[in-house]
């Protein structure tokens, strides 16, 4: 979706019942717009997921804006400010209710512009947007009330599901389907050949790949991100994912619903991930592996060295148990005074007559 600011306010106090939460403060402040703790505007309100009222301190001190969303299960009595707080269940749900009261969504003006190449065959829904330079091949569909920016890529066969968008520069490739209401971001490939080779006397020969990426409903890819197609059958990416920006889905990778997937995440061919599942930013996994619904990856895991991971919560190089992790660390920061030990009581064993 694109945002675009509006010229609103609100009271502190309508602020307050429209989200149910309670207010400590001026009912009669007036807030303009919302903003972050790390840049701060002195007429809006921010918000603090901290839990400790000593934490929620280092967020009070200093504060510019107008107003702070905390948590209600945080004793904010003993606090020292007089900063206006709303306290609320959970602060960042109750910032994303208060958006559209500041910022209206950009709604584009639903026609298919005369700069777009769409071939004859093409299938075009209802109230759809399609952009200056598009280039929508044979035999593609493109749902009801889809939107397309300029410069999006169909190729032959491609399916856009309803109420899709898809951002400048998207390429979906030949007979891959993207789901209803999914959002790609700038730059992704949906259904770029899966990276298969095979050695022969000749040098690398080339594994045609012949299958499809499937993307269900409710699907969103970052930008620059790239989703392989299947060596054969499908690479499926079920509904609710989340993939972050500059992510790598290898060829048949299969990844349950409303798992996310964080920026600059490598998976390797035929990796299975299961439903719910967090791959952290910049972890990895090898080939053919198997990820339990639920399972959770740090940022810079690697996994690999077993092929499955049951659910748990997984850290390290290679990626294991974070308890086990853990136990481990405080044994590594050991060895240097234990070698210290070893070497003493070598040298008394050696100095014996």
């Amino acid at each position: 979706m694109i945002f675009m600011p509006r010229d609103n306010s609100i009271t502190l106090g309508a602020l307050t019942d429209l989200l149910g939460g309670t207010l400590v403060g001026d009912p009669e402040a007036v807030i303009h717009g919302v903003c972050s703790l790390d840049e701060q505007a002195p007429d809006a309100i921010a918000f603090s997921n901290a839990s400790t009222p000593r934490t929620l301190q280092t967020g009070l001190d200093g504060l510019q804006a107008r107003a702070l969303l905390v948590r209600d299960d945080v004793d904010t009595a003993t606090l020292n400010t007089t900063a206006n707080l709303v306290r609320v269940p959970e602060p960042l749900p109750a910032m994303v209710r208060l958006v559209p009261l500041f910022y209206s969504e950009f709604e584009v003006e639903r026609v298919v512009s005369e700069r777009a190449d769409i071939h004859p065959t093409a299938e075009i829904g209802r109230d759809v947007h399609v952009g200056a330079f598009c280039a929508i091949a044979e035999h593609a569909v493109v749902g009801d009330g889809a939107v397309l920016y300029p410069g999006v890529v169909l190729y032959p066969h491609a399916r856009v599901g309803a109420g899709s968008v898809l951002h400048s520069g998207v390429t979906i490739r030949e007979r891959c389907v993207i789901g209803e209401d999914s959002v790609i971001q700038n730059g992704a490939v949906i259904g770029s050949d899966g990276f298969g080779y095979y050695p022969s006397p000749e040098g690398h020969q080339t594994v045609p790949q012949v299958g499809v990426a499937l993307l269900s409903d409710r699907v969103d890819v970052g930008a620059n991100t790239c989703v392989d197609r299947a060596t054969l059958g499908t690479t499926p990416i079920s509904r609710g994912v989340k993939i972050d920006n500059l992510a790598q889905i290898g060829h048949n990778v299969s990844i349950g619903d409303h798992a996310i997937v964080c920026g600059d995440v490598a998976i390797g061919g035929s990796t299975k991930v299961g439903k719910g599942a967090v791959l952290a930013g910049a972890s990895s996994y090898a080939d053919h592996l198997e990820i339990a619904d639920g399972a959770r990856f740090t940022g810079r895991a690697a996994a690999g060295h077993v092929r499955k991971y049951e659910k748990g919560d997984y850290t390290g190089y290679p990626a294991q148990p974070i308890g086990q992790w853990k136990r481990e660390q405080v044994m590594i920061r050991k060895l240097p005074k234990l070698l210290k030990r070893l070497r003493a009581l070598e040298e008394s064993v050696a100095s014996r007559p």
